[in-house]
Parts: structure tokens; C-alpha cells; sequence
């Protein structure tokens, strides 16, 4: 997925933030929000909290965001089409463009508690030294309420370091209205999670049915985590739309994992069937669409033919190891664990740009909450429910 960075001026009205703060937290800074369109977003805005020192922040999303607009013009075929749409839509920010590759490397997983609560744990990992990230509590009228989780240095990593939202300088207008569209996981109100893992040595996929909208990652972890309630519907999100990795020239692939509260998870996956890695053209052709039944992955594919093809193979060993000696029954708190047993930092797999957790969060699918560690921070443990 490519990045954008926008260029915008710091300089008129500044939004101030007076609202009482909960245990943990803390006032943001009058940080400047000059380029909202309307009185919802300034209302929206007015919510934002920093939840642990300006590596996590939450937001209430209330504002419509325009996405059936989205679909209709046929979706988005890359991260930068995808925000050229959205951001003239959210925002009046005069805007530039940088190319910039990015790739998600993370741990996740699916058990059950002893009680029967489904649980999912993920790693969202990648070598940011710095960033600002999001929960993004989404109740806006018409979708599933739920929460994600926003990385928004894809947006602009040199702007968006820890502590940029309270810095009292930093424009807020893009940063919280389009972050909704920079979800990287998320469990909605019917409990329902999804995550997205990227996959690396065989460029990107690509598909192109003219009677269909196309996607890219985080379009398509908004479309399931807005309408769907089960795996099922979630799947079909991805059968009834062109999927593309990011744009026809894309350097990584991804997958995804998805649960339901029911306790049923797989993981959707793209790829080439009969053809062996790495290809020569990866979008001389369309890519398949591959289901299959699991519980766990990290960064290497799963599908005949190209698995172990990619990385976090000790992790995912690691993972399998704890599922399989606990019988996948776990508490919150052992979930946690695991994700901090496969922690990475920033020399990890060779201080692969794939390096270093950002955050873990395990999400109760049937109690709909969500403890956050960030930063590798797993003393500090941030409770979040919707």
C-alpha cells in the first residue's frame, strides 16, 4: 500500500478540547482542525483522546464518511486512489502525493476462553520508530458500531510520530476523518473481527471483472467490519469485489484473517494456483481468491503450492506450539502473553521493515471488548469496550 503525505498550512482557528477525560487519560492539546467541512466533523474532532502518551489516541467517528460515494464510483484499485477520493470529500486540504511501499507485518490468532469467550489476539508490526496511532470507535448512523485500530504514519510517517495529535501544531482535519479508511483491525457490535497481515516475494495481487468495484485492504476491512455479521458475509465482501493488493504494481500482498463470535475463523488469501513464485509479471493475470480453514498466521501464505513462501515462520511455529499445548483454550491474559512472547523489535528478523510491534490487542468477541497494549508496553494494559 502506498502512502500519501499532504501538505497542509497550521495557521487559522485551532479546536480545543475541554472534555472531562476517564481514568488513563489525558486532555489532548489545542491542536488546529482548519480544513473540516462541517459542524459533525468539529463535534467529531472535539472527542479525540490520548489514551497512552501519544502512541494511542481514541476517537468517537460519528461523521459521515462517504463510502457508499465510494463504491458507487467503483471503489478504489490502490491506498492512493482510495484517499485521493476520501480526503477531497472529508476535508478542503490542498493536497500532495509521495509513492511509498508499506507492508504489515503481524502475529494473529483465534481460541476460545474457558467460559467459551471467542478471542483474538494480534501483533500489528512494522519499523515506525515513532507513530501516532487511532482507535477508532465508529458509531455513525446507518453501519455496525465497532472499533479499529489506524497506524497514521501510512498517512505521513515524518508527521505523524508519537504525540503529534497533542502537540498542539499538528492539523487534525486529515489524521482523524480519514482514519477511518487506515483500519488495519476491527471487531464490530455483532462480533466480528478482521485483520490484515501483509505477505511478501511475489508482488501484489490484481483482478479485473468490469462488473465489479475493486478494493484494496483497508476498503475492504471498512465494507466488513460496516455490514457484516458473520464469516460468511465477510467472505462474500471479498468474492463480490476485485481485489487489489495495492494498485497494479505492488510489492507485497496481503491476507486476512476473520472471526465471528460463533468461534469460526479462516483466513481469505490471494495467489496464482500452478504457478510457482516468484513470477515474472505478478499482474500480467488475475489472482484467485483462496479460503481456508485456520486459526492462526503470521506473514508466509498458506495456500498449496506457495506456502512458507514469505516470513514469521518462527512465529507462527510459536503460535501453533501454545494453541496446540492449550488445547486452544486461553484467558485474556494468556493471549496477551503470546502476543508478547512474539513481540517484535527493531532488529527482529533481521530488522526486516516488517520489524517491531506497534500494538497487541486481544479482542472478547462475545463481551465485545478490547485490551490494547502498545509501544510493547504489556505492563500497561488499555481496556476498551463498545
Amino acid at each position: 500500500m502506498k502512502r500519501l503525505i499532504y501538505l497542509v498550512s497550521c495557521l487559522s482557528v485551532s479546536v480545543f478540547f475541554l472534555s472531562s477525560c476517564d481514568k488513563g487519560e489525558t486532555e489532548t492539546a489545542a491542536n488546529p482542525a482548519d480544513y473540516l467541512r462541517n459542524d459533525d466533523q468539529k463535534a467529531m474532532v472535539s472527542t479525540l483522546k490520548n489514551l497512552a502518551d501519544g502512541h494511542l489516541y481514541s476517537v468517537k467517528y460519528s461523521s459521515d464518511y462517504h463510502i457508499d460515494e465510494v463504491m458507487s464510483s467503483g471503489g478504489a484499485s490502490s491506498s492512493m486512489q482510495l484517499l485521493g477520493k476520501v480526503v477531497p470529500m472529508l476535508t478542503t486540504v490542498p493536497l500532495g502525493k509521495a509513492d511509498g511501499g508499506v507492508d504489515f507485518g503481524c502475529s494473529a490468532f483465534c481460541v476460545k476462553s474457558q467460559e467459551g469467550d471467542v478471542l483474538v489476539g494480534r501483533n500489528f508490526d512494522y519499523r515506525f520508530v515513532s507513530s501516532s496511532n487511532v482507535l477508532v470507535h465508529n458509531v455513525t448512523k446507518g453501519v455496525h458500531e465497532s472499533i479499529c485500530i489506524s497506524a497514521l504514519p501510512f498517512l505521513d510517517k515524518d508527521t505523524y510520530v508519537a504525540g503529534a495529535l497533542s502537540d498542539g501544531k499538528t492539523d487534525l482535519s486529515i489524521p482523524v476523518t480519514a482514519s477511518i479508511y487506515c483500519c488495519l483491525d476491527g471487531m464490530n457490535d455483532a462480533g466480528l473481527f478482521i485483520g490484515v497481515l501483509s505477505l511478501r516475494g511475489t508482488g501484489g495481487a490484481v483482478q479485473h471483472d468490469p462488473g465489479k468495484s475493486d478494493i484494496v485492504p483497508t476498503l475492504a476491512i471498512r465494507l466488513v467490519l460496516d455490514r457484516c455479521t458473520s464469516v460468511e458475509q465477510a467472505v462474500e465482501v471479498f468474492r463480490s469485489h476485485n481485489f487489489f493488493a495495492d494498485g497494479e504494481n505492488s510489492d507485497s500482498n496481503y491476507h486476512f484473517l476473520i472471526a465471528d463470535a460463533s468461534g469460526k475463523s479462516v483466513v481469505v488469501e490471494y495467489y496464482r494456483p500452478g504457478e510457482v513464485p516468484p513470477l515474472s509479471d505478478p499482474s500480467a493475470k488475475d489472482w484467485t481468491m483462496n479460503l481456508l480453514d485456520t486459526d492462526h498466521v503470521t506473514n508466509f501464505y498458506l495456500s498449496e503450492g506457495w506456502r512458507n513462501v514469505g516470513g514469521g515462520k518462527e512465529r507462527y511455529d510459536k503460535l501453533h506450539e501454545t494453541l496446540e499445548k492449550k488445547n486452544r483454550v486461553m484467558t485474556e491474559d494468556e493471549c496477551m502473553s503470546l502476543l508478547d512472547a512474539v513481540h517484535q523489535d527493531l532488529q527482529s528478523e533481521g530488522g526486516d521493515i516488517t520489524s517491531n510491534t506497534q500494538w497487541s490487542v486481544v479482542y472478547n468477541l462475545t463481551k465485545k471488548t478490547a485490551t490494547i497494549c502498545v509501544d510493547k508496553d504489556y505492563n500497561r494494559k488499555l481496556p476498551y469496550r463498545l
